[in-house]
């Protein structure tokens, strides 16, 4: 059995890593599993590193000491675009929660109080409202998926469409209530924080499709209705989406 890492190890790790590679750090922040205590034994390690200055923000993956780690460079000006411009628009704010979830691993600083303070206030900031035309279009997807989910007399496919709708039903569920999404496992987590009932409806519904389609399409429709009855409810007939006047070009 493959022991699991403690959090000592690891951020001993991290430390001999930023004071050999990245001596110009001035924070050095262990996010993600480690910092929330759901490491797994192959978990690698998230490490955000802010500078004084940096001609751009990066992304790195290096393995240091046998253990994978995913570093992010940053200094405060790029850290509040990505976060604002480029993670926020989209209902998911990773580097910020990294800051007020994770540990400073460097000497606390004047750096390190500016970026958790900017980082817990775009968390509590939330995610832009969701407005009419964002909510249509996100009815019009779940009804139509919902529709070829219960029609599908394919396992395979019908798995498919279930795995859809799963992201998507979770993703509205938390952004109609003002809440932060996310990816992957972090969408499951998000969800559960916020309603820990609809988590565990989804959770089954997509469990039941894989391994009884006729219940898992049952429990699917309940649970997207009750996601979208306060959004509206499901939406097909009256749905339109015009395409921009500038979409076309000239045929050869």
């Amino acid at each position: 059995m493959t022991t699991i890492p403690t959090y000592d190890a690891i951020r001993a790790i991290a430390v001999r890593l930023v004071r050999e590679r990245y001596p110009s750090a001035v924070v050095a922040i262990i996010g993600g599993s480690f910092a929330t205590g759901r490491q797994t034994a192959s978990s690698d390690i998230d490490l955000l590193l802010l500078f004084d200055h940096v001609e751009c923000a990066w992304r790195d993956t290096q393995v240091a000491e046998g253990r994978t780690v995913e570093l992010f460079g940053h200094d405060l000006a790029t850290f509040d675009y990505f976060c604002r411009e480029m993670d926020a628009p989209g209902g998911k704010v990773p580097l910020a929660m990294m800051v007020v979830e994770g540990e400073n691993i460097l000497d606390a600083g004047e750096a390190h109080a500016r970026l958790h303070a900017l980082a817990q206030a775009i968390d509590l900031a939330g995610p832009p409202v969701l407005d009419e035309e964002n909510l249509r279009r996100r009815r019009y997807a779940v009804t139509t998926a919902l529709e070829d989910l219960v029609d599908s007399t394919q396992p395979g496919e019908a798995l498919a469409v279930a795995c859809q709708l799963y992201e998507w039903l979770a993703d509205l569920h938390l952004r109609a209530a003002g809440q932060w999404s996310g990816g992957g496992k972090h969408l499951f987590r998000r969800l559960q924080a916020h309603d820990a009932d609809v988590a565990a409806q989804l959770d089954g519904a997509l469990r039941l499709a894989a391994s009884d389609l006729p219940a898992g399409q049952q429990a699917f429709g309940q649970v997207a209705a009750a996601v979208l009855a306060p959004v509206g409810g499901p939406l097909l007939a009256g749905f339109t989406l015009p395409a921009p006047a500038h979409w076309r070009s000239t045929p050869a």
